[in-house]
């Protein structure tokens, strides 16, 4: 044994030492100074964050802290991770809120990528987009410089900065990943099979792990894409079974990718169906929207946001539609001037003038609901990447430009309806999704590399080589500066009106003068920059400026451009001191609630109830905030809750108290407190019919349909009365039940374990406040194993008591999360061991 240990050390030995030879200082530090730019760059453009102690508000984090509040404290101090929460709508699985997998070894990896230092800081999705797409070109093939150049690029982007600023880290996540999945499947298509297999299922791995399933599958279209142009050139140089066994290659790496993700992934599929994303069961009422007759979203849903067709252009002007809902006005402005003169003549408040020129919503003249930030490419990226495609390979040229056009016909959604509506209809998992404008950021990624490529070709380009250079770059330059000086020539023909402009008043002439010099400014800024490179790639062509002053300057003027631009989106006012904190803040209304120190009850806000996660951070609350709530619930929602709270809020409007017998949908709930003001410790309503947490009924009826259920529930005597859908439920037994003397209570909560003592002199049925989930609840009388719920009143939970005193216990528990959780654990160390295998063969073959 110590014979073979021996050798082996001395094998390992001569290895490393082989191949440390073939290492330089030249070699390496060109990547050590880039990482080392990415962490200065990042702490500088965050320099608030970084050093200065804000944050950003970052909506969407503080509603996901706010929904996950209960889960993850309770998660952090139990060994056992629970997958409900009854903090948002009632009751829901976490399974694509906070979700929790065994998978160490790539979690490890995913934080090295998202820069150690930077963990818990809105900082690190900066840093992780510029190190993924730096390492993707350098597979790609591209000078260390000119990638560190283009990552910046891309990082600094106006999309990838604005989904940091408002808390879309899931989405960042998978974006930043994308081009390293790109990257794997080209190095594996270069013939690198071990390495490109290892990088393809970790970059996979890595993506899908962000869980931001849309970007995912997205980008499986540019893969297939790429995939189709291998596919033709192994066609025409006749070698379809080396494209085969590489395609089996890639087939093996996405495999392995999803098993190590198999616990997210089959939970979500679970949790899908019913979902809003799953099928619809109620017949539309008159006036109301259709439902998709299929599983998925509704087809106006899907697609309210949907780029114009001509929006597209701020990929090379940002200004193009007026910027955003956001902007801040200059003071020379007509439209800042004319809110002056309105401030002075008390037609608005000094708040208002102050909020309507820091943030305006009067310059965005798009087709979109509202815009947080125009998508921009950058001028000089626009023109890199047309002049790549001109000297390209038919390989790369097909592929990426197929990409970008599909990308972008995606994001105009139902603007190009012909295609989109086409795709949602009949492509499978088309319809799961909205927002289609983020393909748009695939596009942006897509660009970044070709025009880092392009620029990589241009800076060591030979005059014999490509001997018609200059006619390209005369074309490249025609198409992207010189639409941007037609811009300015015919700004004039532009109407400048959005679709809102008609409550603006009198104000339009000056916001439409305003949207016409911003445009104009803007395609005169992307001309100058796009000639700028131009020239300076002339001259270093024709040897007139050196390689370093040339990727020096042109690399600058494309890093300003997107940093400058970046700014007037996501600056130094983005931050502020403990916004989360103070976004999280008790407030009066809280206090007052959190005194009754009862296990279990709900809240509902009435200050926007269905987009607010703020009260789901200290109570059980009826509303929340999340794109894919349970389908039923959101039925109810719409048929019920929205009217009973509207009677609340008219009741409470004409100075009456509010009859909550006039509200059974959210008694049944247990609403036991409804926010009036949350500012005041008095705003608080307490509502005597809530139900509690579970009751015996005197009947159990019988129901035909969803529809005949949902329409009981208006007139339904919930005290008493429960009822059930037999065409789901056909083995329940429907009648009459003695409850007189029964009892029922609950004894301990836990988000994922409910405990309850009965107490009845007859077998009873009984209903439970709690949201009905038909995988993973299970219920155990007296230790025993005892059947399953059945689902009355539509949402709820009901079972059947024996006579006599009983302990139950409920738990969730589900088989399908059991099993994925293995599977992802036993996967996530195999390609961990396969990634370690790689490079270690990769030292070996060196040596």
């Amino acid at each position: 044994m110590q014979i073979y240990t021996y050798f082996l050390i001395t094998f390992v030995r001569q290895v490393i030492t082989s191949y440390m030879k073939q290492f330089t200082v030249g070699k390496v530090l060109p990547y050590v100074i880039t990482i080392l730019a990415f962490y200065i760059v990042t702490a500088i453009y965050f320099y608030p964050e970084v050093f200065e102690g804000k944050s950003l508000a970052q909506d969407d984090i503080i509603r996901y802290e706010g929904g996950s509040k209960e889960v993850r404290d309770f998660n952090a101090a139990n060994p056992e991770p629970s997958m409900w929460t009854n903090s948002m709508f009632s009751g829901m699985p976490v399974y694509v809120l906070n979700p929790v997998f065994p998978d160490q070894p790539i979690a490890v990896i995913d934080s090295i990528f998202k820069g150690l230092f930077f963990s818990g800081k809105a900082a690190h999705m900066l840093f992780q987009t510029m190190l993924c797409l730096f390492i993707a070109l350098a597979v790609f093939g591209v000078s260390p410089y000119v990638a560190a150049i283009a990552a910046a690029a891309f990082g600094l982007s106006t999309y990838n900065l604005i989904i940091i600023e408002v808390g879309h880290m899931t989405k960042a996540w998978a974006i930043a990943y994308a081009p390293l999945v790109l990257s794997g499947i080209y190095l594996t298509f270069r013939g690198k099979l071990l390495q490109g297999f290892a990088l393809t299922a970790l970059a996979l791995a890595l993506e899908i792990r962000a869980n931001h399933l849309q970007i995912t599958y997205y980008l499986a279209f540019i893969c297939t894409i790429y995939g189709i142009a291998e596919l033709i050139r192994a066609v025409q140089e006749q070698k379809l079974p080396a494209f085969a066994k590489t395609v089996g290659v890639l087939l093996l790496a996405a495999g392995l990718a999803v098993a190590a993700n198999a616990g997210r992934l089959l939970t979500t599929a679970d949790y899908g169906k019913y979902s809003q994303r799953g099928k619809a069961e109620l017949t539309p009422l008159p006036g109301e929207e259709a439902a998709n007759p299929k599983d998925g979203l509704n087809r106006d849903y899907a697609f309210s946001w949907s780029q114009g067709i001509a929006e597209t252009f701020t990929l090379i002007l940002p200004n193009f539609y007026g910027g955003s809902n956001n902007e801040k006005l200059n003071s020379r402005s007509a439209t800042y001037r004319f809110l002056e003169d309105m401030m002075r003549s008390g037609q608005i408040g000094n708040q208002e003038f102050v909020q309507f020129t820091t943030r305006s919503p009067f310059m965005y003249w798009g087709n979109q609901p509202f815009t947080n930030a125009p998508v921009y490419a950058g001028a000089i990226i626009c023109f890199l990447f047309v002049w790549f495609l001109m000297i390209a390979t038919p390989v790369q040229r097909y592929w990426m430009l197929g990409g970008v056009l599909l990308m972008v016909m995606f994001s105009w959604g139902s603007n190009f309806a012909l295609f989109n509506y086409l795709m949602f209809d009949y492509f499978p998992g088309f319809n799961k999704f909205r927002s289609v404008s983020m393909a748009l950021s695939l596009a942006v990624m897509l660009m970044v590399i070709g025009a880092a490529m392009g620029l990589q070709r241009m800076l060591f380009i030979s005059e014999k080589e490509y001997p018609d250079w200059l006619k390209k770059l005369g074309i490249a330059f025609a198409l992207t500066g010189g639409l941007c000086a037609l811009f300015f020539i015919i700004s004039g023909s532009f109407s400048f009106s959005g679709p809102a402009d008609e409550q603006f008043g009198s104000l339009i002439d000056a916001v439409k003068a305003d949207r016409q010099a911003m445009f104009r400014s803007d395609a005169i800024r992307s001309f100058l920059l796009i000639s700028a490179a131009a020239v300076l790639i002339y001259l270093h062509i024709k040897q007139k400026v050196g390689l370093t002053v040339a990727l020096t300057v042109v690399g600058g003027l494309i890093v300003f451009d997107n940093w400058s631009v970046g700014k007037r989106y996501l600056n130094a006012d983005s931050f502020s001191p403990q916004a989360k904190e103070a976004a999280h803040a008790l407030s009066p209304a809280d206090e007052a609630i959190l005194k009754d120190k009862d296990l279990s009850y709900r809240v509902l806000n009435l200050n926007n109830p269905f987009n607010d996660a703020a009260t789901s951070y200290y109570h059980k609350s009826v509303g929340g905030y999340f794109a894919a709530k349970l389908r039923r619930y959101q039925d109810l929602i719409n048929r019920r809750l929205e009217t009973e709270i509207k009677y609340l809020i008219d009741s409470l409007q004409k100075g009456r108290m509010p009859d909550f017998s006039r509200t059974p949908a959210l008694n049944m709930l247990n609403t036991r407190y409804v926010i009036l003001n949350p500012n005041d410790a008095k705003g608080v309503l307490r509502n005597l019919a809530a139900m509690g947490n579970a009751w015996f009924v005197s009947e159990l009826k019988a129901v035909n349909n969803p529809d005949e259920e949902m329409a009981t529930l208006a007139t339904l005597a919930i005290d008493s009365v429960a009822i059930v859908d037999i065409s789901k439920f056909p083995q329940v037994k429907t009648g009459t039940y003695q409850r007189d003397g029964a009892s029922i209570r609950l004894t301990s909560y836990a988000p994922n374990r409910l405990t309850y003592e009965s107490d009845s002199p007859f077998d009873g049925f009984v209903v439970f406040s709690e949201i009905y989930y038909p995988d993973g609840w299970q219920v155990i009388i007296d230790g025993q194993e005892a059947g399953e719920f059945v689902r009355v009143n539509y949402v709820l939970r009901g079972l059947n008591i024996p006579k006599g005193k009983h302990k139950i216990e409920c738990r969730f528990d589900p088989v399908i999360y059991r099993r994925g959780s293995l599977l992802t654990m036993i996967a996530s160390y195999l390609l961990v061991a396969v990634l370690a295998m790689s490079i270690g063969l990769m030292f070996y073959k060196k040596s």
